[in-house]
């Protein structure tokens, strides 16, 4: 990875003030997800700045901030996930909480001011993404009116970037085009993106590491994505612009490449030897080696274990088989339940643990709803749940490596917060506090009384320390007068 500091800056906006703006339906979620995932230290350790629902001044300082303060070995991110709109004149903007269609220069975010604090930075590393929503940005109203399409990446062209080494660019679709009738949009399609969560999904995990070199570079990642966005919709094609010197890694793998080992000629030719004794040592031989702790060696042990299965006898072929069970992923939690939460409220844990040899130790984690948060610890997987939809969550976790995978079942409730709960909950409190002063202040006569009457001045000590604590704390309960 390049020495340096590691950027980040997040640009997400869903809520626009002018009516004729549609509301997103995925920035938020988007922003929180790659946010996660770029800040998390064993994948992409940046420094992570998320601006949400901002005025286009304040998202102009963020942008302004990142470029001018960077250095040469720094790597900066920046992120959009909004609306992209395009002016009479074809120029390129993003639209912010108080953007008006028909003032973009002053409301908007142009895409030039953009290329101009890239080209100014010291960084020769930085990444622009683009997952803007181009159509259908419109509603009903208004009356800015731009048809035909325009090239996003004309507007981060390396000519603009100053040469353009060291600087790239990838969008979640390359052209966009408005339709109109009157006033009204002629295609009103609203779908969540499928960009971001293919660019969470290939750094979360992994798979975006193509040849398994434990690092995923730029040029990975987008290969990745783009698959990833053409399986999901077809009529949707990423685009890049990658003007870069070298490799630009963005983050750690968790996979692992395994090269396997031969298998020695010794035990080669006891694999397929015509005695049968001899066949089964061997057997024997390569499940030792499939159990240890050298890595290459089980998996060259595990490819040759599945040959035989295949060639052998059922006498031969079913202890080979059994040694590739004992060596399949599997985990100590079969299912997970989180039971019943509130919305809103700090995510629980659990932690799933793989079992098994080394090598069926070595696997990734995919999980099947963005719900579903997952962290990789010293001794297994973490796992969370967000909480910010409330209803009944189902989803799996799949686990996957060398030996084989597993699925583990999650579900959870979350519930809506009772709002009764913060009101009665205080009065109780208070309550009881009053009850407890009470009993205290009683006792604390009694006591008092007793220790005149013996007299023993312990006891009189304790009564005044009783009946002035019982006092207090009925004084603290009591509701204000009128």
């Amino acid at each position: 990875m390049v020495e340096g500091r590691r950027q980040a800056l997040i640009v997400a906006n869903d809520d626009y003030e002018h009516d004729g703006l549609r509301r997103l339906l995925s920035p938020v979620a988007d922003a929180q997800a790659l946010a996660r995932v770029l800040g998390d230290p064993q994948i992409g350790d940046f420094d992570v700045r998320v601006v949400h629902n901002e005025p286009a001044h304040a998202i102009q300082a963020q942008i302004e901030d990142l470029f001018v303060d960077s250095r040469t070995d720094d790597v900066l991110v920046l992120h959009f996930s909004c609306h992209g709109l395009k002016s009479e004149s074809g120029e390129l903007f993003f639209a912010a909480r108080n953007t008006r269609p028909n003032r973009l220069g002053s409301t908007a975010v142009p895409a030039d001011f953009v290329q101009r604090c890239m080209r100014s930075s010291r960084s020769r590393a930085i990444v622009l993404f683009l997952d803007c929503c181009y159509g259908g940005a419109f509603g009903q109203g208004v009356t800015v009116r731009a048809s035909g399409g325009v090239n996003v990446l004309d507007s981060f062209s390396g000519e603009k970037l100053g040469g353009g080494r060291g600087r790239a660019v990838i969008t979640a679709s390359n052209s966009m085009e408005y339709a109109f009738e009157g006033d009204q949009l002629a295609d009103d399609r609203r779908q969540p993106s499928v960009f971001s969560a293919a660019l969470v999904e290939g750094l979360a995990t992994g798979d975006a590491d193509r040849d398994e070199d434990g690092w995923v570079s730029l040029n990975e990642l987008y290969d990745y994505v783009f698959d990833k966005v053409r399986e999901q919709n077809p009529h949707q094609t990423p685009s890049r612009d990658v003007q870069l010197q070298g490799e630009l890694y963005l983050a750690r793998s968790r996979r692992r490449r395994i090269h396997a080992l031969p298998i020695p000629a010794d035990l080669r030719a006891a694999m397929t030897d015509p005695n049968m004794i001899t066949r089964l040592g061997a057997v024997s031989e390569l499940r030792s080696r499939l159990m240890g702790e050298d890595l290459p060696a089980a998996a060259g042990a595990r490819d040759a274990l599945v040959e035989m299965t295949r060639t052998n006898i059922g006498y031969v072929a079913e202890p080979a088989a059994a040694a590739l069970r004992e060596a399949a992923v599997h985990t100590a939690e079969i299912e997970l339940h989180f039971g019943q939460l509130v919305q809103g409220s700090r995510p629980a844990h659990q932690t799933v643990h793989p079992l098994g040899p080394p090598l069926a130790r070595v696997c990734t984690f995919h999980a099947s709803h963005r719900w579903i948060h997952i962290t990789e610890t010293t001794d297994g997987f973490e796992v969370s749940i967000d909480t910010a939809q409330a209803g009944t969550l189902r989803g799996e976790i799949t686990l996957k490596g060398l030996t084989g995978e597993t699925v583990i079942p999650i579900d959870a409730t979350v519930i809506t917060p009772d709002p009764e709960l913060s009101i009665t909950q205080p009065s109780t409190q208070k309550n009881n506090l009053w009850k407890g002063g009470a009993i205290c202040v009683a006792s604390g006569c009694v006591i008092l009384v007793v220790g005149y009457l013996i007299p023993i001045s312990i006891l009189i000590t304790l009564g005044i320390i009783l009946f002035v604590s019982g006092f207090l704390m009925v004084i603290i309960a009591s509701p204000p007068g009128p």
